[in-house]
């Protein structure tokens, strides 16, 4: 399973003189001449994470939680519904025995379509993660951008005065910079928050998934088989074989919507 990848501290990140003075010379110098242009000093970058910070549907992993919830209940009424009978002659004279088999047959294929739909689900799900997994990666080369857009302000800030001679009483550049500065650490901070949700919901999907695969590969073939020697045997010790194969696969899945 993927692991959470840890934020570096914004004051932390490592940028290069050269970096700073870029940005100085691009974004901030110009500035001076056009101060109305200050709000929108980084927009590219909050644009950029505003659109990038889209994690995996929560709706889709509870469609899928859902779907498997409805697989462990048809599971618990397996042994009732697929446990073999013997009909005496009276039984089967009203077709009881028919009604049984008919009933069999329709559970098992309404078991089929669950696990169908769980497995369309994720697939589905999977390409959500795979989506949100390079979204935050993206996201990270951004936020790296970010604090070398804010380091480059707090320096350009402090050497601010000795770019302007004679300045006007009204001017407010200083303190609109400063503002700003704190708006973009604000932010960041709150966009960090939103990066270590979506990864959390990642390894609850990746969870889930798991739990699925696990059940559909070797609990479901283990516990059809076990199945199929019970209805051919219906011995005490294939019987009990069934019953302990159904309930760990019941345990797995349920194991599954416990970590949500």
């Amino acid at each position: 399973m993927k692991q959470f990848t840890e934020l570096v501290p914004l004051d932390q990140i490592a940028v290069t003189p050269e970096e700073l003075l870029s940005i100085k010379r691009n974004d901030l110098v110009p500035l001076l001449d056009n101060q109305a242009r200050l709000n929108h000093y980084a927009d590219q970058l909050i644009q950029a994470q505003s659109v990038l910070l889209n994690g995996v549907s929560p709706q889709l992993t509870q469609q899928l939680s859902q779907v498997i919830a409805e697989i462990i209940q048809q599971l618990n009424q397996s042994k009732k519904t697929l446990r073999k009978r013997k009909f005496n002659a009276l039984q089967r004279w009203l077709g009881l025995d028919l009604e049984f088999d008919a009933g069999r047959i329709k559970y098992m294929k309404d078991l089929d379509r669950k696990i169908i739909e769980a497995k369309q689900l994720t697939h589905k799900l999977q390409l959500e993660v795979q989506k949100s997994q390079a979204r935050v990666q993206q996201a990270q080369g951004s936020r790296e951008q970010m604090a070398k857009y804010i380091v480059a302000a707090q320096e350009f800030l402090l050497e601010y005065p000795s770019f302007v001679k004679n300045r006007h009483p009204l001017d407010n550049f200083e303190e609109r910079l400063s503002k700003k500065i704190n708006t973009l650490q604000t932010l960041q901070s709150s966009n960090d928050i939103a990066l270590a949700q979506m990864q959390l919901t990642e390894q609850l999907a990746l969870s889930l998934m798991d739990r699925f695969k696990e059940a559909e590969q070797v609990l479901i073939p283990a516990w059809e088989y076990h199945l199929k020697q019970s209805n051919e045997h219906s011995s005490s010790a294939s019987l009990k074989q069934l019953d302990q194969s159904r309930d760990k696969l019941i345990q797995s899945l349920q194991k599954s919507l416990d970590k949500k």
